[in-house]
């Protein structure tokens, strides 16, 4: 291949920009192929936008000491269950144009399953992302501030791309693979990956609240704490 050859021509590089950020985002198509309505865009942003708002809903109440944290993490999961409902309700009943954003499920089983999953992955994920929480991993000292508020704006991205493929839409893989994907295996994947990591701080959470050594070993150290001038 010569210098002046360039590796993508100019249908392929249309097609990886209008391709790339829907395959890293997990489903939102930010680039058509074609002229769309603004709105087309608006609605995908603010259905992608939606489980940070409502997890936020939750984490505000905490932070104001309305609610403890179990409690948030409740609020914000019924609000995404109901939220995740409309839409499928939606995708089956309204017109063309709303199931052109929210294609809906083609089984009423998926349409449950990944309704809760939905609910249930908002909920942890407010419960896990607590901004108290974070604080105390980093410190609430201007270097732990930076470290925090990066990390809890990426999580959240990165839940909300989860979110999507569950209630909305997910990312367009191949032709051959969207064939062979009969019952919608594929928006469970993200989700999965996400709930895997909150899985892993539950277990170790249960397992430090029903370890005597462990439970002393903390209780010192906020002693020290409290008694370090």
């Amino acid at each position: 291949m010569g210098p002046d050859v360039p590796l993508l021509n100019d249908y392929k590089q249309e097609f990886f920009w209008k391709r790339f950020p829907q395959t890293v985002l997990g489903g939102p198509r930010l680039k058509l192929g074609y002229c769309a309505p603004l709105y087309v865009y608006m609605h995908q942003l603010v259905l992608f936008l939606t489980p940070w708002l409502l997890g936020g809903i939750g984490a505000l109440l905490y932070q104001l000491r309305v609610l403890d944290e179990a409690f948030a993490g409740v609020i914000s999961g019924v609000l995404m269950l109901g939220v995740g409902a409309t839409l499928q309700g939606l995708a089956r009943l309204a017109p063309v144009m709303v199931r052109f954003v929210v294609p809906g499920k083609k089984f009423m089983g998926n349409v449950v399953l990944h309704t809760f999953l939905a609910g249930a992955l908002c909920g942890l994920s407010t419960w896990y992302l607590l901004p108290d929480r974070l604080s105390g991993l980093y410190g609430h000292t201007g270097a732990g501030l930076g470290a925090v508020v990066p990390l809890f704006a990426l999580s959240w991205v990165t839940v909300c791309i989860g979110e999507y493929s569950l209630i909305v839409n997910t990312a367009t893989e191949t032709a051959t693979f969207q064939l062979q994907d009969t019952y919608e295996i594929t928006p469970l994947t993200r989700p999965l990956y996400i709930l895997a990591f909150i899985a892993v701080d539950l277990a170790l959470r249960y397992k430090s609240h029903n370890s005597p050594l462990l439970s002393d070993s903390v209780l010192v150290k906020k002693n020290d704490k409290e008694f370090c001038p």
